[in-house]
C-alpha cells in the first residue's frame, strides 16, 4: 500500500501548499508576513474552505476507485 493510500490527507495538503506558494510568489507576497495579518474570521473561512475541498477530493477519489474497480 502506498503512503498516499494510508494517509490520504497528504496529497490535498501538498497540492494546496504548492498552489498557495505559487500564487504568493507571483504576487511578491512573503508567507511569514501574511501569517500575522489574517483576522480570525478569515482564518476560519480558509479552514472551512480547505475542509470542504478535502471532502470533495475524498469523494472524487472514492468515486474514481469505484469506477475503476468495476472495469
Amino acid at each position: 500500500m502506498s503512503d498516499s493510500q494510508r494517509r490520504p490527507e497528504i496529497v490535498p495538503n501538498k497540492i494546496i501548499e504548492v498552489l498557495v506558494n505559487d500564487v504568493f510568489s507571483k504576487h511578491g507576497i512573503d508567507k511569514e508576513q501574511v501569517k500575522g495579518k489574517l483576522s480570525e474570521e478569515k482564518k476560519q473561512m480558509l479552514k472551512e474552505m480547505v475542509e470542504d475541498l478535502s471532502k470533495r477530493v475524498d469523494e472524487f477519489v472514492k468515486q474514481t476507485n469505484t469506477t475503476n474497480n468495476k472495469k
